[in-house]
């Protein structure tokens, strides 16, 4: 499978971003989750990867092989080797997880334990949030602090829709 192309963004819109992002700490998944999944540009990086984990049997020991197939291949380029770069690299296999994720969750079978799983679910983007703003204030002030926390974003929820996944298809 090919990853799609490396996306190139102008420095100054780099810079908006994130510092927004910054700003708003976990509060980027909730402005992720209101875009629509078939937002022009994400529609091929979620397509390889549910090309990815559909060739991945079982899914949730041997899906995990799929995490960071576009990350892993962004940062090959020579303009990504910037905190910025990685950075940008790990929030864009991020936001494909994140539309994945969404996805499985609207789809989520209905019934008895529907409620439960919502439940769970708001519990784990808790999670999500404060493990990776730790990662951002631990190493504040320091370039890590920036790339670290987008790594931890996509890991951790390409995982959780791993097991959304695997739920999604045991219905």
């Amino acid at each position: 499978m090919t990853p799609p192309s490396v996306r190139t963004y102008p420095r100054a819109s780099i810079s908006v971003i994130l510092a927004i992002l910054l700003l708003l700490g976990g509060a980027a998944s909730a402005i992720a989750q209101q875009r629509d999944e078939d937002e022009a540009g994400w529609v091929g990086f979620v397509e390889g990867l549910e090309t990815c984990l559909a060739d991945k049997q079982p899914l949730l020991t041997r899906g995990y092989e799929c995490i960071g197939i576009f990350s892993r291949a962004c940062l090959k380029h020579a303009e990504n080797q910037t905190t910025i770069g990685m950075e940008r690299c790990y929030l864009d296999e991020y936001r494909a997880w994140d539309v994945m994720l969404n996805r499985y969750f609207r789809e989520r079978p209905k019934g008895a334990n529907g409620a439960e799983l919502q439940q769970v679910q708001r519990l784990w983007i808790t999670y999500r949030d404060r493990k990776c703003a730790y990662f951002r204030s631990h190493y504040a002030g320091g370039s890590m602090a920036r790339w670290l926390g987008a790594q931890c974003m996509a890991d951790t929820t390409a995982r959780r829709t791993i097991e959304l996944r695997f739920f999604w298809q045991d219905r």
